[in-house]
């Protein structure tokens, strides 16, 4: 049995503004990926939200679509000796138009 894995484009969003991202995310659609995943810790799960908004604003409502959503924790940095936790948010983004080809 062989096993092929195929790796999926994973935009990690941080502190920079959202048009780098949304820029990241076009670029990779426009290079023939059909499935991209956004993720993001803390403050900035909800930048990761409105690039999938925006994304999907920008392709049309039935082109892309979420194939699914993680919302976990994570550890983060250590604070007076305890570990911090932090929520992480994983959007799986699907290009229907792309995929069906």
């Amino acid at each position: 049995m062989v096993l092929i894995m195929k790796s999926v484009p994973i935009v990690y969003v941080g502190k920079k503004g959202m048009s780098f991202y949304l820029n990241v995310c076009l670029k990779l659609l426009e290079k023939g990926s059909h499935e991209i995943i956004l993720e993001a810790l803390g403050s900035n799960i909800c930048k990761a939200v409105d690039v999938y908004n925006y994304l999907k604003y920008l392709f049309g409502h039935d082109t892309l679509d979420i194939e699914k959503v993680e919302i976990d924790m994570v550890e983060g940095e250590t604070v007076r000796g305890l570990p911090k936790k932090v929520s992480r948010l994983r959007i799986h983004i699907i290009d229907r138009a792309k995929q069906a080809i």
